[in-house]
């Protein structure tokens, strides 16, 4: 389902009406909402309930503290980006042109983002301060996208597609050349199927010539 923003209004507090979704997946879309607007310590458990019309004391005891909801985000946002993470590593043995490939992989891990606003900014503020927060989310994130993407880059790199750049610094550097853009765009909602093809497509054309050498 699609991650509900803080600008919503809410949902009346209390139990869902049987038959509704399940709260979890409300609760989820709420504290990334939260998380990525006001960070980790500006978010409190009544925020997040608040924008979820549900009890604080409700997401307690299905998450615990406010550590182990942010981890369940963190977990979410793994699950949803797998599917991208398999696309990209069903490339490394496939025969077409390796730059044909490390378009294809961006692509999917750039459709894979736009489907969540939220993501870039989320990310950008996790993982630009060390501790236990970044190492979480760089096990259970930039660690599957690094093994899927890392292969293409190799290749790359030996057919003389990446230059001086070695592949680890080009999968960081295209990390944020994605990332910015998508970080700066707003939006009050997830995008429409037809945009998010269209700002892919147009990411993909942008940001590939920057650190790919054109054969």
């Amino acid at each position: 389902m699609p991650i509900p923003h803080i600008s919503r209004a809410p949902r009346k507090r209390g139990r869902p009406a049987r038959g509704t979704p399940a709260s979890r997946e409300i609760v989820l879309g709420a504290a990334l909402a939260h998380f990525s607007q006001t960070g980790f310590d500006g978010t409190g458990l009544r925020d997040i309930a608040a924008t979820a019309g549900v009890d604080a004391a409700l997401i307690s005891h299905k998450f615990g503290s406010k550590l182990d909801l942010w981890k369940a985000v963190v977990d979410e946002i793994a699950n949803r980006l797998a599917e991208a993470q398999k696309d990209i590593m069903r490339l490394h043995d496939d025969t077409a042109p390796i730059e044909q490939r490390v378009r294809e992989g961006l692509s999917c891990f750039i459709a894979a983002n736009c489907k969540i606003p939220e993501l870039a900014k989320f990310l950008s503020d996790e993982m630009s301060q060390p501790g236990a927060r970044q190492d979480y989310v760089m096990l259970r994130i930039w660690q599957p996208y690094q093994a899927a993407m890392l292969p293409l880059l190799n290749d790359a790199k030996a057919d003389g597609l990446l230059g001086e750049s070695t592949p680890e610094l080009t999968l960081r550097m295209l990390m944020g050349a994605i990332m910015l853009p998508l970080m700066m765009i707003r939006r009050s909602g997830d995008l429409p199927l037809s945009e998010i093809s269209s700002l892919k497509e147009r990411l993909v054309k942008t940001v590939l010539p920057m650190f790919i050498e054109a054969t």
